[in-house]
């Protein structure tokens, strides 16, 4: 009788242990700003904030995806570290206790790969792009440092970074939850590494960061604003009818066109003008972009694209 009240007192302790563990990432989850939304079928989307990196957010100011199957979950992009990774995995524990088994990088910004340790030490497969694990491998420290400026702690909390084992040139092909799944690097786009993911049976299109909904798309030092353009072009080919932008809420390819590669024809097209009119770069804020600043973030990332368009565009 005392062996079998030991024996239940250790099995409600692991049982309590478990519920805190699992509450305690719940509240992760609800404070980090993650909101889930269902697609269709085992699809889902997690969108993030659509402002800045926080101490608050973890660095998860993105969009993810995830799909359940029958024993695994398919994760698009593992998130800002291990602990944006913990927050990712509390908003899928809501829907499904199943383990993330698979994890897709669409690119090398940090919040698409810092969370591949986390993931893969739990047993899951990670794949990317070869453009994508070149410039995580290049960015990964400032990444890290650039985290732990605004966030206040490590991203990693002791875990090594992980670039994917799983890498392919372009195209990759994969069968999850009786889904036929693509994943296609076209070329550099936000960054070098940028590739989209679509479900071509329930026509979903998770683009990376190929695509901005509702806030200012960033030029950043990696980017190549004239690939990133004809990459549009070709994902605009693509018979999607629900799209998940890199960042902002769940759309339309013909909306996100507007709010992403109209602008960056727009910017492109200003910027060649001033080069034309032998304009200074210390007159590059006279590039008008106005016609996009109902855009968040419009007023403080727009002088930096019209910048880094510039430097580009000199050598073209």
């Amino acid at each position: 009788m005392y062996y079998l009240y030991r024996k239940l007192c250790v099995l409600l302790a692991f049982t309590m242990s478990m519920s805190i563990a699992l509450m305690s990432q719940m509240a992760l989850a609800a404070n980090t700003g993650l909101t889930t939304e269902h697609l269709e079928g085992p699809v889902y989307a997690i969108i993030g904030e659509t402002g800045n990196r926080s101490a608050e957010n973890l660095g998860n100011n993105a969009n993810f995806g995830f799909i359940v199957g029958d024993t695994g979950v398919l994760l698009i992009d593992s998130g800002a570290g291990t602990h944006a990774a913990k927050a990712i995995e509390a908003k899928i524990l809501e829907i499904t206790p199943l383990p993330i088994t698979v994890v897709i990088n669409t690119g090398g910004q940090d919040h698409r790969w810092l969370g591949n340790a986390y993931f893969a030490k739990q047993g899951a497969r990670i794949i990317a792009s070869n453009a994508a694990v070149a410039d995580q491998n290049a960015r990964a420290g400032d990444q890290i440092q650039g985290l732990i400026a605004t966030t206040g702690q490590h991203p990693m909390n002791n875990l090594d970074i992980l670039t994917a084992p799983e890498t392919f040139e372009q195209t990759y092909e994969l069968n999850h939850a009786g889904l036929g799944i693509t994943i296609h690097h076209q070329g550099a786009a936000h960054t070098p590494g940028d590739s989209w993911v679509f479900i071509p049976a329930l026509k979903i299109l998770f683009t990376g960061d190929i695509a901005y909904g509702d806030r200012m798309l960033g030029v950043i030092e990696v980017s190549d604003s004239q690939s990133w353009v004809d990459v549009f072009e070709a994902m605009a080919q693509l018979p999607a009818q629900k799209v998940i932008p890199g960042h902002g809420l769940v759309s339309t390819l013909a909306k996100l066109s507007e709010q992403t590669y109209n602008y960056l024809v727009h910017l492109r097209q200003g910027v060649g003008e001033f080069l034309d009119n032998g304009g200074d770069l210390a007159d590059i804020r006279k590039v008008d972009q106005s016609a996009f600043d109902d855009l968040l973030n419009y007023a403080g990332i727009a002088p930096g694209n019209a910048l880094r368009v510039y430097e580009q565009m000199e050598w073209e």
